[in-house]
């Protein structure tokens, strides 16, 4: 990302979010529940539901107005590289998902195979399951959209209560026995006092062959050494727009210039080159899903991508106002870069026919333009918990020929060492982004399926405060951790804790956690 677009980026609007009339509210109001969840991704929407399925009274809260984090905001190409590992709600999930094609599409649809039984789906799709299961227990569960974490109040090793402004600018207070927090970025536990990381740890800290700053030959599985290589950094991988484009003419939305489209164009221009030397023959559209639509993601191994390196540093940090501008940018950096393959008299003639042939579809995010409700925060903190997730949890042991075992598993991480660059072509060795860490043939990596101790999810001085998706790791181990599929497993696993925290009458931390992962049909053993 050049220095111009850095700039830019900070002046940039906010974009004003559509709230329905049922979120209007008195001020100050005080509430009371059993168990208080922020952030409706689908960790916290698991934690929130299992919670309120146990009997709980919840209250899940939520900054964005749509529910579902990025599984219903562009993430729709689920990533699992061994299903057949996941239970409880995720199985759930991708059943019900499977069942409502079944239902609109039909098995000898051709668009059918598409889906991968249940584990690809549409965006609106996905969001659609989310509310249907979410309103099945609206009689426990109340779900308010469009709220902000104020602050969380503290004392005795417990949080108390939590205050969260409304979208007509007035304030609730929420007081609970539990609290999970849901978020990508770990904000409740921020707001409650919770030390926590962002950056990278070098190799020395942990041992971790691969941390640090390093560049990677992805295609080989080989790192790249370099004088620097294995030093701890700021950096951390870069976030993206994940778009839902459509070829049908019927659905259409034409992309149209944006206003920062000249602020961007810097960031795009080196694509001529890539498209001239050959290290880009083709743009394609993005992942194929049924109705004619396509997801994209952020290149992991392309110079020029949706993706935007460097700009995701702060966010994870950020106050809501700048977190709105950096958003922004990544919408209009997704935005110039469809106007720049389809229009630019530059860009191969078959790219741009390609691109002309394409748009925004009218089904999706129609609230939002049809760009996705949020960006992809692919990681955000990471708790100081009572144990730390490592590289070392994945690494087969010679030995034993296993992934080490840990004190009280309560789930598994099982997909590979997956992270894009945290450095912009600029930073480039030999051809390759700095920060990238992937394997072609993901099942043969060197990660394998590891544990998840329970004590990463508990901050080390509070008692009734659970983090099932923030969790306590390093860096590397976060790129096995960050997936939907094993935050929704550990955010049930909290909601879980938090019923029978209630039922025993003790804060979640003084729960016996061997019996829950039974409870749940959660793997915990490769």
């Amino acid at each position: 990302m050049n220095s111009l677009s850095r700039r830019r980026f900070l002046a940039a609007g906010t974009a004003a979010a559509a709230l329905s009339a049922a979120n209007v509210l008195h001020a100050a109001e005080v509430r009371t529940a059993d168990v208080f969840v922020y952030g409706s991704t689908p960790g916290g929407i698991a934690a929130a539901l299992e919670a309120a399925r146990r009997g709980c009274r919840v209250v899940l809260a939520c900054p964005k107005v749509n529910a579902g984090g990025m599984t219903a905001s562009g993430l729709c190409t689920t990533d699992a590289v061994r299903p057949e590992m996941f239970g409880g709600l995720v199985t759930e999930f991708v059943g019900r998902v499977r069942e409502r094609y079944r239902r609109t599409l039909g098995e000898n649809s051709p668009d059918y195979p598409l889906t991968r039984d249940g584990w690809f789906y549409e965006p609106s799709v996905a969001e659609q399951v989310f509310d249907e299961m979410l309103g099945e227990r609206s009689d426990r569960l109340e779900f308010w959209r469009g709220h902000h974490l104020g602050k969380a109040e503290t004392a005795g090793g417990r949080v108390l209560s939590v205050t969260l402004d409304a979208p007509d600018g007035a304030t609730r207070t929420v007081k609970a026995k539990t609290y999970i927090d849901g978020t990508y970025e770990g904000d409740l536990a921020a707001a409650a006092g919770v030390p926590s990381r962002v950056g990278r740890e070098g190799r020395d800290e942990f041992g971790e062959s691969l941390a640090g700053i390093h560049y990677m030959d992805w295609k080989k599985g080989v790192q790249i050494m370099t004088p620097d290589t294995g030093e701890p950094s700021p950096a951390i991988q870069a976030y993206c727009a994940r778009c839902i484009f459509t070829t049908d003419p019927e659905k259409r939305v034409p992309f149209e210039k944006p206003d920062s489209y000249e602020a961007h164009l810097p960031d795009l221009l080196p694509l001529l080159d890539d498209f001239a030397t050959g290290r880009v023959k083709r743009r394609t559209l993005g992942t194929p899903l049924p109705r004619k639509k396509f997801q994209l993601n952020g290149s992991i191994d392309q110079l020029t991508s949706l993706n935007c390196p460097g700009v995701s540093w702060t966010w994870p940090e950020a106050r809501r106002e700048h977190r709105a501008r950096l958003e922004r940018f990544h919408l209009d950096h997704a935005a110039s870069y469809a106007w720049f393959l389809r229009s630019d008299p530059r860009v191969p003639d078959h790219v741009r026919a390609l691109w002309q042939t394409a748009g925004l579809h009218r089904d999706e995010f129609a609230g939002n333009a049809h760009w996705p409700w949020q960006i992809y925060v692919r990681q955000g903190r990471r708790i100081e918990g009572r144990a730390r997730v490592t590289q070392h949890n994945f690494i087969v042991d010679p030995k034993t020929g296993r992934t080490p075992g840990v004190e009280n598993a309560v789930a598994l991480g099982e997909h590979s060492f997956d992270i894009h660059p945290c450095h912009d072509r600029r930073f480039a060795v030999d051809g390759w982004m700095e920060g990238v860490l992937w394997y072609p043939r993901k099942a043969e990596g060197p990660a394998q399926p590891g544990q998840i101790p329970w004590g990463a999810m508990l901050p080390e001085k509070l008692d009734n405060l659970l983090v099932p998706v923030a969790l306590s790791s390093t860096h590397i181990a976060m790129s096995v951790l960050r997936m939907e599929p094993v935050w929704m497993t550990t955010g049930q696993i909290a909601g879980l804790a938090a019923a029978e925290a209630k039922e025993q009458g003790r804060d979640a931390a003084g729960i016996d956690p061997a019996p829950l992962p039974k409870k749940l049909g959660i793997r915990t053993e490769a």
